[in-house]
């Protein structure tokens, strides 16, 4: 009688630690998206960052002006792509500009 006892609480053990796992587990996955978000836009709102965008965009500006051709169809390209959801507010005018020339937005 005394092993059926010792093997229920084992179980009834074992039961309560897989609910708290799966309890936590939908916990993550409900609130970690919202955690990386919010991560993400403090890191997009650091000077750092900025600052490597803005000096990023005026390499592919020199590099632009400079280029002939497809040379210049690549990089728009490439400038596109790297600067889709890149907020311009934060760009002097004349990269602004630039920005919106190749962007087409």
């Amino acid at each position: 009688m005394k092993i059926v006892k010792v093997i229920g609480a084992i179980i009834l053990v074992l039961l309560i630690m897989a609910a708290i796992t799966f309890l936590t587990l939908g916990w993550d996955k409900f609130f970690s998206p919202k955690f990386e978000n919010v991560r993400r836009d403090v890191f997009e709102a650091t000077k750092s960052y900025n600052q490597g965008k803005v000096q990023e965009l005026a390499k592919y500006k020199l590099e632009y002006e400079r280029a002939t051709g497809t040379d210049k169809d690549a990089i728009a390209s490439a400038i596109r792509h790297t600067f889709a959801d890149y907020n311009n507010s934060k760009l002097d005018s004349q990269l602004k500009g630039f920005l919106q020339k190749v962007r087409g937005y």
